[in-house]
């Protein structure tokens, strides 16, 4: 099985933030946040509003058109090469936490594609914390 490797043929732009809209961003997952604890949305529908907001953040951050990108064309604009069973959605690759710093596009294209999948054998609390904790390292650090 090859792994999944950088390309560089083409340059996504890293857009600086200003501090007022990153708070803006992060108030978008947090109200998120607050409608999963109130239980006005469900698991289902958490990961598909973080997706939403992480979409729009990086198309802030690139100025790419990433609000209806799926994974895969979000992972291609990020320069990630997908192993075929990938592009077939066979097989996913373990995504290293690291991807945030080295590639933040190509990191919101594994969590989108993480999301996409249902996690029915996972403790639902556990599966939104974590979805959570993703999306704020996201829109704080990158």
């Amino acid at each position: 099985l090859l792994p999944a490797r950088r390309y560089s043929s083409r340059a996504v732009p890293d857009i600086p933030m200003a501090p007022a809209d990153r708070r803006e961003w992060i108030s978008r997952v947090e109200a998120c946040s607050t409608r999963f604890r109130d239980g006005e949305i469900d698991l289902r529908a958490l990961p598909l509003e973080l997706a939403e907001i992480l979409r729009g953040f990086a198309a802030a951050r690139t100025g790419e058109p990433t609000e209806s990108a799926t994974a895969q064309e979000i992972l291609r604009m990020a320069g990630v090469r997908l192993h075929p069973f990938e592009e077939l959605g066979r097989r996913r690759r373990p995504r290293p936490e690291h991807d945030l710093e080295d590639n933040p596009l190509g990191h919101v294209g594994r969590l989108l594609e993480e999301w996409e999948q249902p996690s029915f054998d996972r403790e639902p609390q556990a599966a939104a914390q974590e979805a959570l904790t993703h999306a704020r390292e996201v829109v704080t650090r990158w």
